[in-house]
This record gives structure tokens, C-alpha cells and sequence, in this order.
């Protein structure tokens, strides 16, 4: 895990916020559009954020540019 200093605290943040955001997200198209109950949307929508902020983590969080020689 890379050290925690300011830039990789706002990633965490951003991440959480885009998991956030997917799970509102797919809780408003499955509720209004294709009638499932609140129990599996809310399921779902759990899954779904947790994949997105995995996702997010393994992409971009603790990566180092290579050195160039």
C-alpha cells in the first residue's frame, strides 16, 4: 500500500465519490425504468460500487511512472 500523503487521500476520496456516484446511478435507471424492488437495487448498487472502486484502486492509486534509462 503506498504511503498516505495528501495526493493519495484525494484519490481515495475521488474513489469513493465514483462509487457513490455509480450506485445513485444505477439505483435511479433499475427503480424508474425497470421496476425492481429496493432490496436487489440496493444489492446491486453495492456490488456495482465496490467493483468501480477496486477498479479505481488497482487503475491509478500507488502506480510510479517507470524510470527511464
Amino acid at each position: 500500500m503506498p504511503k498516505l500523503n495528501l495526493q493519495t487521500m484525494g484519490r481515495f476520496a475521488l474513489a469513493g465519490l465514483a462509487a457513490i456516484a455509480a450506485a445513485g446511478l444505477l439505483y435511479v435507471v433499475t427503480r424508474s425504468a425497470l421496476g425492481f424492488p429496493s432490496d436487489g437495487i440496493r444489492i446491486a448498487a453495492l456490488n456495482i460500487a465496490s467493483l468501480v472502486v477496486a477498479f479505481l484502486l488497482i487503475a491509478g492509486i500507488g502506480r510510479r511512472p517507470k524510470d527511464e534509462r
